[in-house]
């Protein structure tokens, strides 16, 4: 029997640090992927997902929740330091991902989507990234973000450049440091058994 229920929509979004994470570990849980979520809105805690239920607890914020698996299961940082370390690395990591939700994401006409896409690719992307591989270089070694072992800030630098990967391909060309992570991250048995197998989803 699963001690864990994630709710979330059928996509990666931001749920996705904690699926990493609860595969990372080799736990078992409930991946509900929420289709009628009008209907199901009034069972969240704060009426938004992600949220997962640890027995009769429901844990809502997506930040909240993977931090607390992180702490459960080894994956941040080996003492106080590395795991502000680790939080710096995911705090820039949501900088690029707020950045892109309000320059790109919230853009409906699609034309115009198309322009904005293009330069943040250029531009902010580049920055973004920039400042993760400075922070990982300085705190981390070959393949990790910090210290010398898998943490949740490395598998938060393989989702967020997975989703800016679709969208072109070679946006890591420059960023060995980044490179080298993600294939640390996919060479652990447990992420790459999950990623294999993980729903195709459009976002």
């Amino acid at each position: 029997m699963s001690n864990y229920k994630l709710y979330y929509f059928n996509g990666r979004g931001r749920a996705e640090i904690s699926r990493l994470i609860l595969a990372a570990a080799g736990v078992k849980y409930e991946d509900l992927r929420i289709s009628d979520w009008p209907k199901t809105k009034s069972d969240a805690p704060l009426q938004q997902l992600p949220y997962i239920a640890i027995a009769d607890l429901k844990l809502p914020q997506s930040l909240t929740i993977a931090r607390y698996l992180a702490r459960e299961y080894n994956l941040a940082g080996s003492n106080n330091l590395e795991s502000a370390k680790a939080d710096a690395i995911v705090d820039t990591c949501i900088d690029l991902m707020t950045s892109f939700y309000q320059k790109v994401f919230l853009i409906s006409d699609m034309d115009a989507k198309e322009v904005a896409l293009k330069k943040f690719l250029s531009d902010d992307a580049i920055k973004g990234l920039k400042n993760i591989e400075k922070l990982a270089r300085e705190y981390g070694s070959k393949g990790y973000s910090v210290g010398n072992s898998l943490c949740w800030a490395d598998l938060f630098i393989h989702e967020i450049t997975y989703s800016l990967m679709t969208y072109q391909n070679d946006l890591l060309d420059g960023f060995e440091a980044l490179r080298d992570i993600r294939q640390t991250v996919e060479s652990n048995h447990n992420i790459s058994e999950y990623l294999k197998n993980r729903p195709v989803t459009p976002f």
